[in-house]
């Protein structure tokens, strides 16, 4: 048995720049199963430029209006074999074997989400999703990234799906404090604490993924390699979650000279990467060069001092100001 995998992704035109990034990193790391791109408005440029390297797919009009609750979509395409969904604002910094081959077992693969989420939970989900076992509590997990077998788990992409037509969509981006604030993720969760045996589950190292506070502390061993480490233990996935992403033109609210940032010149533009882009497709920041990193570092030292008054705050002010800056982040 091998251990590749098909990965799929959904973008669009904004997330152009992450898609590139995602799928020379893959490439780069030694994954080499297909990718998958679920197309969500890319331009015909755009399109060109991918389709020699990605297989790009729609939605049929019936499904494609489903706002923001797509995660699931390879079982709208029949999906088979080992699948790992993965999010394209994600670089990925080793292979992926060892992850592709415990899903081949049957396990369900997926990392914690960030440490101040980890004990979301609700009981509504139980009666509003209609679900058919009780719910446990547990770690909660980000969708962000998930690997499993079709074969040993025919139906859940396709439960998944069906749930999330349940999500009561005024909730969707709403309130972090209501059920469904995080849509299909809340769904999983959701999924995972009661259909799906406790055994079945695999959450993956927490160390392994970087959020964007731990993206500061990521070392990057080898730039050609991508190959990088956290806290002295090799990372797997770097996740530039929440927004602006480090490509648009308002990234300057929250951009950091992180690893992330750190490796986008290098995938967007290096001489062995499967896709290229022209260096003035992306902000002045993210281009090859010293005056870029120049931006970068100055940005770097004008939120490293809000940064540091804003964990200079008693805990409650202080996770209080977090959350807001978190919820204002998702929206943008």
């Amino acid at each position: 048995m091998g251990t590749e995998a098909t990965f799929y992704t959904i973008a669009d035109a904004g997330f152009f720049p992450g898609l590139v990034a995602l799928l020379n990193s893959l490439r780069l790391t030694g994954n080499v199963g297909e990718l998958v791109v679920l197309d969500r408005g890319l331009m015909p440029a755009q399109r060109a430029l991918v389709g020699d390297h990605v297989t790009l797919v729609e939605l049929p009009a019936a499904l494609a209006g489903r706002p923001m609750l797509l995660k699931a979509y390879p079982h709208a395409l029949g999906a088979s074999g080992t699948i790992v969904l993965i999010d394209s604002d994600m670089i990925v910094t080793r292979p992926l074997d060892d992850i592709v081959a415990c899903a081949q077992k049957g396990r369900i693969c997926v990392f914690p989400d960030h440490r101040s989420h980890r004990g979301r939970w609700f009981a509504e989900w139980h009666d509003e999703l209609e679900l058919r076992a009780p719910l446990r509590r547990g770690t909660y997990l980000n969708a962000g990234f998930l690997a499993l077998s079709t074969e040993h788990w025919p139906e859940l992409l396709g439960r998944w799906w069906e749930l999330c037509d349940r999500v009561p969509r005024e909730q969707h981006f709403g309130r972090f404090e209501q059920p469904f604030w995080a849509g299909d993720q809340d769904v999983l969760n959701a999924i995972l604490a009661s259909e799906v045996p406790e055994h079945a589950v695999v959450e993956l190292s927490a160390d392994e993924e970087a959020y964007p506070d731990d993206l500061l502390e990521v070392e990057v061993m080898d730039e050609r390699t991508l190959r990088s480490e956290l806290r002295g233990r090799p990372t797997a996935i770097l996740h530039y979650a929440l927004g602006p992403k480090a490509w648009e033109r308002n990234a300057w609210l929250r951009l950091r000279n992180d690893a992330y940032v750190r490796l986008l010149p290098r995938l967007l533009f290096g001489d062995d990467v499967a896709v290229r882009l022209e260096p003035k497709s992306v902000p002045v920041w993210l281009r090859p060069g010293a005056p870029a990193r120049a931006l970068v570092r100055g940005a770097e030292f004008a939120h490293g001092g809000v940064r540091g008054a804003v964990h200079a705050l008693p805990r409650p002010v202080r996770e209080r100001a977090l959350a807001l800056r978190n919820a204002f982040f998702r929206r943008h």
